[in-house]
């Protein structure tokens, strides 16, 4: 007899960056919620950063691969991923893989479920732009991973027909919703935060599109708007990347108005916390996009298009690009009127709280 059909499942849980690891903690904390065993294994994209966080929600990992992404071209990181993927994946005799996402880890993954034959199960499937190459390499990678995905765990209904529209069967989709809201309103119980509105105003930008002549003009029009308002506190968190930083600093050099304030990055509940206060977010994270209705708060996307438009359908975010005068007139626009700032919407677009249980069923079945 084979010797599989004796094994019971082995799951692991995979994951390489901070963005994955949000998403994937409210699963791994239902497993242990539910005492069901789970192995967690951190494939070190990105390191430092990630293990800060590990700690902060007390998650320690089974395994760690030291596959760091700035040592390698992406075409040779993604031969390391899958290497030491399939290593760990027959040492341990894995039979179900879950990822999350859109990154190389993800990738390696699913290549190396598919070549070996074992389950794959993907967490925030279906997300989709009209380019392959934009934004790169994510897109790619999820168009690909949803190819070979057992089950593809859609967060919302865009999600789940843009896979149909692909020909993925629907026994092989199911909505769960996004698992970022479990993850919210567990730090927002968990902290104790709550949702407020004050005289502030919380910028992040970082993505590979806007470096260069799009992050000066955004810079511009922060400059403008934060001394236009001198009362209101602009608070903006630096990504680690001396290029994004360089781009930014080089457009205050000469003056930066006192009320605006450069952080280093910040810790995740950190971030949460600030936004949980700020009155508008300013910022090109998907992520952060995702989180907003959730914190009830407005977005201004600095991106051309989104992968995530629910979040312009509920009248949530609205793209300003990086043009000085649309990101100047939505502020206004926004600002002074609280039937603009506050968020205020009966369904949230990404979901209910309630994804990691609907993963966790499917997984243990």
């Amino acid at each position: 007899m084979h010797k599989t059909a004796l094994m019971s499942h082995k799951i692991a849980i995979i994951y390489g960056t901070r963005p994955e690891f949000l998403k994937v903690f409210p699963v791994i904390n239902q497993f242990h919620l539910q005492n069901k065993d789970i192995l967690i294994v951190n494939t070190g994209q990105h390191d430092d950063l990630l293990s800060k966080m590990e700690e902060s929600f007390d998650i320690k990992p089974d395994f760690r691969l030291s596959v760091q992404s700035l040592d390698f071209t992406n075409s040779n990181l993604i031969a390391k991923l899958i290497n030491s993927l399939s290593d760990l994946i027959h040492k341990e005799n894995i039979t179900k893989i879950v990822a999350q996402g859109d990154t190389f880890t993800v990738l390696a993954s699913s290549i190396v479920a598919f070549l070996e034959k074992r389950k794959f199960y993907h967490i925030e499937a279906g997300l989709r732009t009209a380019d392959i190459r934009m934004p790169f390499p994510e897109e790619y990678n999820r168009r690909v991973v949803s190819l070979g995905s057992d089950v593809n765990f859609a967060p919302t209904t865009l999600s789940q027909n843009n896979l149909l529209k692909e020909g993925i069967p629907s026994d092989k989709i199911l909505l769960t919703g996004n698992t970022i809201v479990d993850m919210i309103q567990y730090i927002l119980h968990k902290e104790n935060i709550e949702i407020e509105y004050q005289n502030k105003v919380f910028i992040t930008a970082h993505r590979r599109e806007n470096i260069g002549k799009p992050l000066q003009e955004v810079s511009q029009a922060i400059k403008e708007l934060a001394t236009e308002n001198p009362k209101v506190t602009f608070e903006w968190a630096l990504h680690p990347n001396p290029n994004t930083r360089k781009i930014i600093l080089d457009v205050f050099q000469n003056e930066k108005p006192e009320n605006l304030i450069f952080t280093e990055p910040l810790p995740y509940l950190e971030t949460i916390r600030k936004m949980a206060s700020a009155k508008l977010i300013i910022s090109d994270s998907g992520g952060i996009q995702e989180e907003a209705p959730s914190l009830k708060k407005r977005i201004l996307i600095l991106r051309e298009e989104t992968e995530r438009p629910e979040v312009l359908d509920c009248n949530c975010g609205i793209l300003v690009g990086h043009d000085l005068q649309k990101i100047k007139s939505e502020f206004y626009k926004i600002w002074d009127d609280e039937k603009e700032f506050m968020f205020k919407a009966d369904k949230n677009p990404f979901g209910d709280g309630k994804a990691s249980e609907l993963i966790l069923k499917a997984l243990l079945q």
